[in-house]
């Protein structure tokens, strides 16, 4: 696999911490380590360790394997290294503009970032990353993150019980704008509601951490400088098209609407799909007992196509490939929406899940909601 598309699987516990304070380059170099983890690997490993210790009959010296093992393979999971040569090729720079003093204090900077956390006795300010350093001689960059710190951990390598968002590397590395790394991030995380609105201030404080810099108050300034630029650089560069508009009360701005979706289903799937995440739905389900399940929930939707395909194509059951289309177009343009799609498709005998997402493409781009689809509107 080429290295720019590794998955990045970032917890909304990593997405919060905007009091890093991190530059672009920076927030690069944290996608490649992530990129290069498997974040569920340490609490795999916990839990197999639980399950052996739990035999009585161990000796003390099997009991020190066992740790010793467990203790090895978490300091080894949390350990990335990665050329400056590789660095400059995923940046898509030459390598000769990366000077080894700007990648050093870059590297300087990670290892110095820490975050605040409430205790039960006040708080503890643990570091991300407890190793960053750049081998000039080798040219190798090494990363560890302080998987010694049970907290830091969990935002590393917990993502089972952390809510978290997934996308290909190359989305992020090739942008060259932090506005545009920013944006990116909170499109994805949104990305489910088709379209959505977000108060003035919460864009200019919360998503593009503006606030405190007087020339952007104004709108005019903020959509000249920032939301343009990044609406080309997003729609050319990564996975996602969207679009804004603003919303006036009177004369001005209080709110902005974004609509979004994805280029290519197929390609989000095979980044962000979890084969665990999909519902047992049987595929022999009346109409009745269809109606009984929780009207527009993801269980709802999929025994709905499954019966239209039954019925109107002979299809007895959807593969797991159908299935992950379904659950990746539920949380892109939500149940109703797919509900409408898939009564429409059927209507006019082109049922196939390919159609209803072009139909819910052009709803979204329109501008309507699941509401207004569902009242006819087209």
């Amino acid at each position: 696999m080429e290295t720019e598309n590794y998955q990045v699987s970032k917890s909304k516990g990593l997405l919060a911490l905007s009091e890093l304070n991190l530059s672009l380059n920076e927030l690069k170099i944290l996608d490649i380590y992530l990129s290069r983890i498997d974040p569920r690997s340490i609490k795999d490993l916990e839990n197999e360790t639980v399950e052996k210790l739990h035999n009585k009959n161990l000796t003390k010296k099997e009991v020190k394997e066992i740790l010793d093992y467990r203790n090895d393979f978490i300091k080894k999971s949390a350990t990335v290294t990665f050329t400056k040569e590789e660095y400059c090729r995923i940046l898509e720079v030459s390598s000769n503009k990366i000077r080894n003093e700007q990648l050093n204090k870059y590297l300087q900077h990670l290892l110095s970032c820490s975050i605040i956390l409430p205790t039960n006795e006040g708080y503890a300010i643990p570091v991300l990353f407890s190793q960053a350093n750049f081998n000039k001689d080798e040219g190798i960059i090494t990363l560890v993150s302080n998987v010694m710190s049970n907290e830091i951990k969990q935002l590393f390598f917990d993502v089972g019980n952390y809510k978290y968002i997934k996308y290909r590397l190359k989305n992020t590395v090739r942008l060259t704008s932090l506005y545009s790394f920013k944006m990116y991030l909170y499109l994805l995380e949104n990305k489910f509601r088709g379209t959505w609105k977000i108060d003035i201030n919460d864009l200019r404080n919360k998503v593009l951490e503006i606030g405190n810099i007087p020339t952007y108050e104004s709108y005019k300034r903020i959509k000249d400088n920032i939301l343009k630029k990044v609406h080309e650089e997003i729609n050319e560069k990564t996975n996602i098209l969207f679009d804004w508009k603003p919303l006036r009360i009177g004369r001005k701005v209080a709110e902005i609407q974004f609509i979004c979706h994805f280029k290519d289903t197929k390609g989000v799937i095979d980044g962000e799909f979890e084969e665990k995440d999909l519902p047992t739905v049987s595929n022999a389900l009346t109409l009745d007992e269809i109606d009984n399940l929780e009207y527009a929930s993801l269980e709802y939707v999929i025994a709905e196509i499954q019966y239209t395909f039954k019925s109107v194509n002979k299809k007895e059951e959807l593969n797991k490939a159908e299935l992950s289309i379904i659950k990746e177009l539920y949380e892109l343009y939500g149940g109703r929406m797919m509900v409408v799609a898939s009564r429409e498709a059927s209507t006019y005998e082109k049922y196939s899940l390919y159609y209803m997402k072009e139909l819910m493409k052009t709803w979204v781009m329109k501008g309507y909601s699941a509401e207004d689809v569902e009242n006819g509107k087209r």
